[in-house]
């Protein structure tokens, strides 16, 4: 069931998804100081093997090294490249292309080529920035801020149960990423609710499900929607499966979001999470991985079977995406519309954006979770009036 008894206000005002200085009190307050679910381990395969990527902070370079995954600042201290523009790879020594400067585990330089032509050069001056880095399960998870809870605190009530299902959730069946002309709180938004199923998703998922079928849960750190899985032929196979791995298996499907932008679903034996990364004021970037349970090789057949029907529901997963991708550019041009024709409703079926919207406030310093108090969080700009007229 829902948790509200009445509508809800819409507590962000246009501008909350156009505002360069909004933006801007966002990064600093909420962004960079969260924790970042960035990779699977198994991209991370063996010694030596990195990938890399831009991200709200810059970019950013993970590499197994010593059995670890470390994470560092992809930029040389020496002239300031990218240590390297590959996405992914492996190199037997953290080495920067550019110059060929090369550097430790702990980010420290330990070679640099025609050294003494840089005396008098003091000992550990210059080295790569650090990032933090720590895996729940085989989720890799960063962090800008050094003084960021750890990252299961930081997932509150969501750490057990995701770590629970996406462990052994050892084939990473689709991973993307896709640029959207869009604020990144709509597609947070657009996930928090089910009730654009009916018009946006008629050809797909059907209607939305009724709300006896359905559950809100709403925490500190986020909030989880419940609802019937699918009925699909598939269900009972994959039941099977997931009993021949010794795991019980979700009935359901649960939809979670730990703020700001970490997105997880649970649904049989399909472990599939979304991070939102913001990369400007009315632009951000969608990053997606799917990933199966497996049984690490201790049974063939029955891996290979749920990569059978996990591929079956891909097609069904991606055209479900596609039809909010082309939907969330059309939210956004009305967002930057000039003028609006109100401050907006959140209906009982999308009580979870109001949450998410209250939780953001509160963190960007406003007085109160409502959109009266948006000068609270930064100046609101007005529209200067011509000489001999008014705006």
């Amino acid at each position: 069931m829902f948790v509200s008894d009445t509508h809800l206000p819409q507590l962000l005002p246009p501008a909350a998804y156009t505002d360069a200085a909004w933006y801007q009190r966002e990064l600093e307050t909420v962004l960079r100081p969260a924790w970042w679910a960035v990779a699977l381990e198994q991209e991370l395969p063996a010694e030596g093997s990195f990938v890399s990527f831009d991200h709200v902070e810059g970019p950013v370079l993970l590499r197994r090294s010593g059995g670890r995954i470390h994470a560092y600042r992809n930029v040389c201290p020496h002239r300031l490249a990218k240590l390297t523009a590959k996405s992914c790879g492996t190199c037997p020594v953290l080495r920067c292309e550019y110059h060929g400067w090369e550097f430790d585990d702990g980010g420290a330089t330990r070679r640099i080529p025609d050294a003494p032509s840089f005396r008098p050069l003091e000992k550990g001056r210059l080295g790569l920035d650090l990032i933090r880095v720590e895996q729940v399960g085989p989720v890799v998870f960063i962090s800008f801020d050094p003084a960021a809870p750890p990252v299961r605190e930081w997932l509150g009530g969501d750490a057990e149960p995701f770590e629970t299902h996406f462990r052994g959730a050892g084939w990473c069946f689709w991973k993307t990423e896709i640029d959207l002309p869009v604020n990144w709180k709509l597609v947070i938004e657009n996930n928090l609710e089910s009730y654009h199923v009916g018009a946006v998703h008629a050809t797909t998922l059907g209607n939305f499900p009724p709300e006896e079928a359905c559950g809100h849960h709403l925490d500190e750190h986020g909030s989880r929607f419940d609802a019937p899985g699918d009925g699909s032929f598939l269900k009972p196979i994959k039941r099977h499966l997931a009993w021949r791995l010794g795991r019980p298996m979700p009935e359901g499907y649960s939809h979670s979001v730990v703020h700001p932008t970490l997105m997880w679903i649970a649904v049989d034996v399909h472990a599939g999470f979304q991070s939102i990364v913001p990369t400007g004021p009315t632009s951000c970037r969608i990053v997606h991985r799917s990933a199966g349970w497996q049984s690490m090789g201790r049974k063939p057949l029955v891996d290979w079977a749920i990569r059978q029907v996990l591929r079956t529901d891909l097609r069904v997963w991606k055209r479900i995406i596609r039809e909010d991708f082309v939907m969330l550019p059309q939210v956004q041009a009305g967002m930057e519309s000039p003028r609006h024709p109100g401050p907006g409703l959140v209906s009982r079926r999308e009580e979870r954006i109001t949450h998410f919207q209250r939780w953001l406030l509160d963190r960007l310093g406003a007085t109160d979770g409502a959109a009266d108090h948006v000068a609270d969080v930064v100046p609101v700009r007005r529209p200067v009036a011509p000489k001999g007229g008014v705006a």
